[in-house]
């Protein structure tokens, strides 16, 4: 009896040893198994996962800077073109004057003048114009336009002279030397000029260019000495 309580106890122990060898040696611990985390997997977690409260914020995009006054856009850089008004200079009574001139073109005959705009160009007759000065038209220019086929340089000068000598016996002829440099297109100018007792003054001038003859007679007077005025502006006849 005895020995089988010990057998019956002996197998008892066993089976507790057993038991207790079981239950160190068994299944592992699930809920630290869940709460342990491989180390990549967690530091992708930790990479990925942002504040809830950060802002995403977009690289600033830098602007050049603009300077004051500066165009917000580029524009092409044209010359800048300028209309110079034409002028011609002149002596009157011992002084220098330049004026603006305009240009106007004869209703009979083929030719253009630049004048003062105090003058005026009139066609009275066939063949003859005349520039008229607008305060008093006692001052005047009468203009005779020729062709080279009409006539011969020696012919025009010819008939000049001729006039002026009918006009007064006291002619001159004017030293027209220093206009004739300063005009390169003119091939060649004669003048003469006369004064009558009255004071009056009547002045002829011819001169040549590639394509015409041109005949001046000014009607002008020592007071007003207007003979400079319309001969810049004859000698502007083309």
């Amino acid at each position: 009896m005895k020995k089988t309580f010990t057998t019956i106890s002996a197998l008892l122990l066993l089976s507790a040893t057993l038991a207790a060898c079981n239950t160190e040696t068994g299944e592992p611990n699930t809920s630290t198994a869940a709460n342990e985390t491989p180390q990549t997997e967690q530091n992708e977690t930790e990479t990925n996962k942002q504040p809830e409260n950060e802002e995403t914020t977009t690289p600033a995009t830098t602007e050049p800077e603009q300077n004051e006054g500066e165009a917000t856009e580029l524009t092409e850089t044209k010359p800048q073109q300028t209309d110079e008004q034409a002028t011609l200079t002149y002596r009157s009574n011992g002084q220098t004057y330049q004026e603006a001139v305009t240009t106007s073109k004869s209703t009979e005959m083929n030719y253009t003048i630049e004048h003062f705009k105090s003058y005026t160009l009139e066609s009275e007759e066939p063949g003859i114009d005349h520039l008229l000065y607008n305060a008093d038209d006692n001052f005047s220019m009468q203009i005779e336009v020729l062709t080279k086929d009409e006539v011969k340089f020696e012919d025009v000068k010819a008939s000049v002279n001729e006039t002026m000598t009918a006009i007064s016996s006291d002619v001159k002829e004017l030293d027209l030397s220093a206009t004739l440099e300063q005009h390169k297109d003119i091939i060649q100018i004669v003048g003469y000029e006369t004064t009558l007792e009255d004071a009056n003054k009547v002045i002829k001038v011819a001169f040549e260019r590639d394509n015409m003859f041109v005949k001046l007679t000014i009607y002008d007077s020592v007071a007003a000495d207007l003979q400079d005025a319309f001969l810049q502006m004859g000698l502007t006849i083309q």
